[in-house]
């Protein structure tokens, strides 16, 4: 870490970020933000997936460096090459899936950071270390929160863990203390513990930052909140002039307000009389409780959410990926068990996973992409015909518009939208019923977002098919969905036609409302 003499022109706060820039090659993660974190405060940084808040953690915690900008620590700038720089400094992050060696016990796991302090870390170290665990762990008060500190991680549950991370943040003594979804894995007692060890470390004047999608227990702690959006920074204040309705409305952001006003004008989406393609009732399974909705022909369906809020987990079952323990799954009006994928495509449901890289077949050409799960269809008795695949090959690329030199060419020759296109065209080779998308234009450039989006609305609209789509992007939600169904904690809290605008969707998945349409 290097630092310069204080600086004049900032009030000393704990941290202080100025002008901070950072971008992804094309992508602007953060946009010249400035924001501090006052000393003695707890902070709430609040922002919906991709407004740029693991960045700016990232960025003042040494895991990344800024394109631009500065950041002062107690008055002096700063610039962390590490997180172990950041650490020694007293700036400590906990992420929400907590770093621990599991074959390692608590203490050891407490006091990991030495190991690079220590090189002759033996037994005899450890042994000390569980003592020093149960010394420390009755310092904060938390004696009680874990097992003993000679247990192997490995047999803890996920909020133990969770809890053993949090120890060890404390155990730096930090200044700045970022909470990243420190609770998720909590209940809601093992919450109020951490809020109360938070609630200490303010007294002792730590800056301490909560992010958290969990918005009731964000303003039951916090003294002020700041807020994130696409990147850049929109407001700051406490919880008396940016209350919770505030909030979410300046997360949802009035440009994305006006988009919906102009799409929903000419929205012309399938009647709810129309024919049931695809039917959840009730379903329930691992990451998902009683989820009930009905996907229309000629209808496209949007399933928002934050990022492990269950919506991929039902997606998977209901295409035979996991295991479904109660509720019933039916196409048209007809229960159907669909137990795996290959059911799933007879049946007439196709799937498009969130994982490009884990769905192209990279050895192969374009064309055997394509075409690889109607392969059964272009041949007789086992032998597939190589002149009627490469004829549906080149079919399917004219069709939805793929471009490459070839279908013969390798599939890791085109680009990443491209390839996308090239998975879109293979669920849609077998013909299927309903179409279920999974994230279906991350990572592809805004052209071919705008093809995949024109291809999915002729699709449903004048073809008739059920599309069901999920993505963590706000803006895709309120421009592509005819119907909008939000995801929280695995349970569904909105099922309601895409016309209020991006605001209800936001509060039903951060938990500011509750329950259905």
């Amino acid at each position: 870490m290097t630092s310069t003499s204080p600086v004049g022109d900032v009030r000393p706060a704990a941290l202080v970020a100025a002008g901070l820039a950072k971008s992804f090659g094309a992508v602007r993660a953060l946009r010249d933000v400035s924001l501090e974190f006052p000393a003695g405060q707890v902070t709430g940084l609040l922002g919906e997936n991709g407004a740029g808040k693991s960045t700016l953690i990232r960025l003042c915690s040494g895991q990344m460096q800024p394109d631009s900008g500065r950041l002062v620590l107690d008055g002096r700038e700063v610039s962390f090459g590490s997180p172990l720089e950041a650490i020694a400094a007293g700036v400590v992050v906990v992420n929400q899936e907590p770093l621990l060696i599991s074959e390692l016990t608590i203490a050891d796991n407490l006091f990991l950071y030495d190991l690079g302090e220590r090189p002759a870390y033996g037994r005899a170290q450890r042994g000390r270390n569980v003592q020093r665990a149960r010394e420390l762990l009755a310092r904060l008060q938390m004696a009680d929160y874990l097992p003993d500190p000679s247990t192997i991680c490995r047999n803890l549950s996920a909020a133990s863990r969770q809890m053993v991370d949090i120890v060890r943040a404390l155990s730096r003594q930090p200044k700045v203390l970022f909470l990243d979804e420190p609770n998720s894995s909590l209940t809601h007692e093992e919450s109020e513990r951490l809020f109360a060890v938070m609630g200490r470390l303010r007294d002792e004047g730590v800056a301490v930052v909560l992010v958290s999608h969990r918005l009731a227990e964000v303003y039951s702690i916090v003294d002020n909140v700041i807020v994130l959006r696409d990147g850049a920074f929109v407001a700051a204040g406490p919880p008396a002039e940016i209350d919770q309705q505030r909030a979410v409305a300046l997360m949802a952001g009035e440009r994305k307000s006006k988009v919906v006003s102009e799409v929903v004008a000419d929205r012309t989406p399938a009647s709810r009389q129309a024919e049931v393609a695809l039917e959840l009732a009730g379903l329930t399974g691992e990451g998902f409780t009683d989820v009930s909705f009905a996907v229309h022909k000629g209808e496209i369906v949007g399933m928002a959410g934050l990022v492990g809020a269950g919506r991929t987990e039902i997606a998977e079952a209901v295409i035979g990926l996991r295991p479904v323990n109660r509720g019933r799954i039916s196409l048209g009006d007809r229960p159907v068990h669909i137990g795996n994928p290959g059911r799933a495509q007879r049946l007439g449901v196709a799937y498009v996973a969130e994982e490009r890289r884990t769905e192209v077949f990279h050895a192969q050409d374009v064309g055997y992409n394509l075409v690889v799960r109607i392969l059964s269809n272009l041949g007789r008795l086992g032998w597939v015909s190589g002149r009627r695949a490469a004829n549906q090959a080149r079919e399917l690329a004219q069709r939805f518009g793929v471009k490459a030199a070839s279908t013969q060419a390798p599939i890791t020759s085109l680009s990443g939208g491209n390839q996308q296109k090239v998975l879109l065209a293979r669920a849609l080779a077998a013909r299927p019923r309903v179409l279920i998308l999974d994230e279906p234009t991350r990572g592809v450039d805004v052209g071919t977002k705008a093809e995949i989006y024109a291809t999915l609305r002729a699709l449903a609209h004048d073809e008739g098919l059920a599309v069901w789509f999920i993505s963590s992007e706000l803006e895709e939600v309120v421009e592509l969905a005819d119907r909008v169904v939000v995801v929280r904690n695995g349970r569904l809290t909105l099922d309601a036609p895409n016309t209020a605008g991006p605001t209800p969707i936001v509060a039903a998945a951060m938990g500011a409302t509750e329950g259905t349409e």
